[in-house]
């Protein structure tokens, strides 16, 4: 029969590890219960996997009554003012990551970082000058450890991974369990169906929620934001968010989805020990279709001036050109400092840095013809290339 979890069992973990007992209510216990039913039915769980799942589902149960928590004392967090964010979002494998980063060396901007999104999201309290935040150094350790059980996933995540780096949106979203690396990076295909299906308002109040939290203590002009997800929820987005700035990444859609396949193959063979190919290249690809066409259908009622679109071969031939065209788009200021700072991380990550990462699409199962029909809607209405 194998392990089998129990959505009651984090809840009970989680108050009994925070001594807390106010969850900020319920909302999220479909996406609990949608998670849980995914790791029981699409895995047959080792008690490695399960204590993996142990330990992010009761750290994201237990943020939930330690952010509410910390609002009850400080009511003042929810009187912050998320103006005018900028979201970059697209297909995963298109460039979000690239463009976030360098938009991130920018002084100006403020984006989620992953020591403080990943794990336990409470700011500590105050610290000396000289005292790190002490979730830096669990973070980099943590990420370390997944690189060295899976060395090949640096050549394709190794700028995504680092503790200091930029974090996605997902990461808080999953407070309601709304997060798509799970499925991705273990091929739990019920819970990333569900993700793609569910109705994303609450994943996107928990969002400003914690955007507020983290704003309050470390402000800056202007959030700057990322994640693929956001193709599923644009609307909610909106919705939460309404002067939010959207960045479109474009890729040639097979490229794309050949480097994803690749990369849950991966990921689930660390994380599970096996991966089923197959399936995965059946899968993956129609979710993202089904989510790229209803983002694009949310885009068409949006005025030019909130949308940009940055192509992935301009980023590979002018990374810091391509986003001075979003800066210049959204009539944001791009100083000399900030042009400085990406042509000097430019140069100092090579994208051979962070390794190889080498895909090939026949021994992934992917056909380009099928995927040619299945993203013809895509295809048609941006000049992508040739399959």
């Amino acid at each position: 029969m194998g392990i089998k979890l129990a959505a009651q069992s984090f809840m009970e973990s989680a108050v009994k590890a925070s001594g807390l007992e106010d969850f900020g209510g319920h909302t999220f216990e479909q996406g609990l219960d949608a998670l849980v039913n995914s790791l029981n039915h699409d895995l047959d769980l080792t008690e490695c996997t399960a204590a993996y799942f142990q330990q992010v589902i009761t750290q994201i149960l237990v943020n939930r009554l330690q952010v509410t928590q910390l609002i009850k004392d400080h009511p003042e967090i929810m009187e912050e003012q998320i103006k005018a964010p900028v979201f970059i979002t697209g297909l995963p494998r298109t460039g979000t990551t690239v463009t976030q980063t360098l938009m991130a060396l920018d002084p100006l901007s403020r984006f989620l970082r992953n020591f403080e999104s990943a794990g336990a999201v409470c700011p500590p309290p105050p610290l000396f000058p000289h005292l790190p935040d002490p979730r830096i150094q669990a973070g980099h350790d943590a990420m370390e450890g997944l690189f060295s059980m899976g060395p090949g996933l640096r050549g394709i995540n190794g700028i995504n991974f680092m503790a200091l780096g930029t974090a996605e949106c997902q990461n808080l979203m999953a407070h309601e369990f709304v997060h798509a690396g799970w499925s991705a990076g273990s091929s739990l295909f019920g819970h990333g169906n569900w993700v793609g299906d569910c109705d994303m308002t609450r994943a996107y109040a928990w969002h400003k929620r914690l955007l507020r939290m983290f704003q309050w203590k470390l402000p800056n002009e202007h959030w700057v934001l990322k994640a693929p997800i956001h193709l599923f929820g644009l609307e909610a987005l909106l919705a939460a968010y309404p002067d939010a700035r959207i960045v479109f990444t474009h890729r040639d859609p097979f490229k794309a989805m050949v480097s994803g396949v690749s990369m849950v193959s991966h990921w689930t063979r660390v994380t599970t020990g096996r991966a089923d190919i197959p399936a995965i290249a059946q899968w993956y690809p129609a979710l993202w279709a089904r989510g790229l066409e209803r983002a694009l259908n949310v885009r068409d009622k949006l005025d030019d001036g909130q949308v940009v679109d940055v192509f992935h071969s301009d980023l590979g031939r002018d990374p810091a050109g391509s986003v001075e065209k979003i800066y210049r788009h959204f009539d944001i200021p791009f100083s000399r400092t900030a042009r400085k700072r990406m042509q000097v991380w430019l140069r100092d990550n090579p994208r051979s840095r962070f390794g190889s990462h080498v895909c090939d699409a026949a021994e992934l199962n992917l056909d380009p013809d099928r995927e040619r029909e299945r993203f013809g809607f895509y295809l048609n209405r941006f000049d992508l290339g040739e399959l």
